[in-house]
């Protein structure tokens, strides 16, 4: 498929103030830029010393690396998110993650949002209101042309419905283009510092200032599923396998993962909990139906409730006590047991398998960990962890396991 997307792919370029809005403090997006300092804790330094508590020699230490939730915030309506800044949408607000304009009061209510730059639009079925969040302040409020979709590029809004697209001036609302295309738009675009419509026949029309008109200069090839447009690149997925890629000018992306799930509000996919924007993956993301991710941050938008993370994993320690022993049985000489994580193994040959549960007939009899493994009736069967430290006290274990580490303890008196 990656073949055929590139060979067919032949997108031809061929030529190169409003006043002040009153400030609001209850949507901080600033919070987001930067992280909430946690005191440093690594697995490294536990393991330099044996603890020298009994309850702590009784417990179970785990460290796990997570994506540090830095904001949260309810009643969000819509949300977008580009290389430069976040935005969101409440009801009576729209915030940014600028140092000096994180909220501004709204007049009217909407219920959509797009972002390029640091330019905003926001819109609902009869009117639009472009912002600026460098001025930090609306730059005009527009009649709607067309009940369809909306985006914003630079300097410009575009609305399109079916076939017809409309062209504005984003500064003073004036109509440049309004007419019939002739074959539906899929979506709207920013193509070599030109408006730019893409129409579901793969065909790019860019906006020619002298002819006053869409003109075609160049298309894109079938075979997806999904595509959207964010700062100059396409982006969507495959309808073979939903496989999430990225078109930049000639540069073509396409994941390895299959079975993605895309994002409207910004360049990225899920891919089952794989995050992938056109720079970078991040591995065991929280899963959500509506997201964004901005080159510092992952959003989720779950029934109005705004989650943002911090994208650079923190090792967080925690510590569980009256920790209980694990659980394990053979079968045919391959022993299954419970982690600590609650995942079930099966261990054959020392190489662990996950399996949904204990098979039948497993027998618990006869079966202990001992240093760090299995013992089936007084002989070596499986592996579970590594003895790393030891004092006249205690030996300390450690297992890893997914993306944690594991430490227990066996007292020596």
């Amino acid at each position: 498929m990656k073949k055929i997307f590139l060979y067919i792919f032949i997108v031809i370029l061929i030529t190169a103030c409003a006043g002040k809005e009153k400030k609001l403090s209850n949507i901080a997006l600033m919070q987001a830029v930067t992280p909430v300092k946690q005191e440093e804790s690594h697995p490294k330094d536990f393991e330099k010393s044996i603890p020298s508590s009994a309850m702590m020699l009784s417990s179970l230490v785990t460290f796990k690396k997570s994506y540090q939730k830095v904001y949260a915030d309810s009643g969000v309506i819509s949300i977008a998110a580009g290389k430069d800044m976040i935005a969101a949408l409440k009801e009576d607000e729209i915030g940014f993650t600028m140092p000096y304009c994180s909220a501004l009061a709204l007049k009217e209510k909407y219920n959509n949002i797009r972002v390029y730059g640091y330019d905003a639009v926001i819109y609902n079925g009869s009117s639009m209101d472009i912002y600026s969040a460098k001025e930090c302040a609306s730059i005009g409020v527009y009649k709607r042309v067309l009940n369809g979709s909306v985006e914003i590029v630079p300097n410009y809004i575009i609305e399109w419905a079916g076939s017809r697209a409309v062209l504005r001036n984003m500064y003073n609302g004036q109509v440049l283009y309004n007419n019939d295309t002739g074959i539906p738009v899929i979506t709207a675009a920013y193509i070599n510092n030109k408006p730019a419509l893409l129409q579901n026949n793969g065909y790019i029309l860019t906006y020619n200032e002298k002819l006053k008109s869409f003109v075609i200069e160049g298309q894109i090839p079938a075979g997806y599923s999904k595509i959207y447009h964010q700062e100059g690149k396409f982006y969507g997925l495959l309808s073979d396998e939903n496989k999430f890629f990225v078109l930049d000018n000639n540069t073509l992306k396409i994941s390895e993962e299959k079975n993605c799930h895309v994002s409207s509000n910004s360049i990225s996919a899920l891919c089952g909990s794989t995050l992938i924007t056109d720079i970078e993956k991040y591995h065991d993301i929280p899963k959500s139906e509506n997201f964004a991710a901005s080159s510092f941050s992952y959003l989720t938008l779950d029934k109005s409730n705004l989650q943002i993370y911090y994208l650079e994993t923190l090792w967080q320690r925690y510590l569980s006590f009256n920790n209980t022993a694990v659980k394990a049985c053979v079968k045919n000489k391959e022993v299954y047991y419970k982690s600590f994580s609650g995942k079930i193994y099966s261990q054959k040959n020392g190489k662990d398998k996950e399996i949904p549960s204990f098979p039948k007939n497993c027998s618990f009899k006869n079966v202990v960990l001992n240093y760090g493994e299995f013992y089936c009736y007084g002989k070596v069967c499986g592996k579970f962890s590594s003895p790393i430290k030891n004092n006249q006290n205690a030996v300390m274990y450690r297992r890893i396991e997914d993306n944690a580490i594991y430490y227990y303890f066996d007292k020596l008196n």
